[in-house]
């Protein structure tokens, strides 16, 4: 039967997740841009990221926490990358030249590439690694076992999956699509400022 420490560390994750951030604009832009397959391995992408986190907070290494350094040079790499993206993102605002189906047709990108991006997107960002250390540490008791903290870890990393996909299959729709594509330039220079904003702020929190 399942606990109320297992519904309450759910529901916190729940709420992360639904809260957009610079994996919901990669995987928006990029599955518009480049379609249904490439918005499904960057969301396998960022799982993974997650996963790697979690499986660290499992592990009760809390490595970021004892190594500020690393943890600055994470920051200061998540600035950096994110910056860059903004700006890939700010540039590309532009009408596509073809209807989306075309599009997708011509625009295809390696799924190893979109993985990529996807894991970078997440694994780059230290607010993972905190959310993930932050959650075991004030919700799962130092009572609760092996086997039921290896249970929590997979249906995070299932819920991160399947909350990115159903993310990209809803994009994905013809209708959506459509509809998306055509405010695809705002959609792109908008994305494009909010990371550049992200990437900033980071810089800002360390000075």
């Amino acid at each position: 039967m399942l606990s109320s420490e297992f519904f309450l560390l759910a529901g916190a994750h729940l709420l992360a997740l639904a809260s957009p951030g610079p994996d919901f604009l990669l995987l928006l832009r990029g599955s518009l841009r480049h379609g249904r397959a490439y918005g499904l391995a960057a969301a396998l992408g960022i799982a993974l990221a997650n996963g790697l986190y979690i499986a660290l907070a499992i592990g009760g290494f809390s490595l970021l926490q004892r190594a500020p350094l690393l943890l600055a040079a994470m920051q200061w790499l998540a600035a950096c990358y994110l910056a860059w993206l903004g700006w890939v993102f700010w540039r590309a605002g532009r009408p596509p030249a073809v209807l989306p189906d075309a599009a997708m047709s011509t625009a295809k990108v390696a799924p190893w590439a979109a993985l990529g991006t996807g894991f970078l997107s997440a694994a780059l960002n230290p607010k993972n690694g905190v959310f993930y250390f932050g959650l075991f540490t004030v919700i799962v008791s130092a009572q609760t076992g092996a086997s039921t903290k290896l249970f929590y870890g997979i249906w995070m990393f299932g819920a991160v999956l399947a909350w990115d996909a159903g993310l990209v299959y809803f994009i994905a729709q013809q209708r959506v699509m459509r509809a998306l594509t055509r405010a695809l330039p705002l959609i792109e220079r908008g994305a494009g400022l909010l990371l550049m904003l992200a990437a900033a702020a980071l810089v800002a929190s360390r000075s």
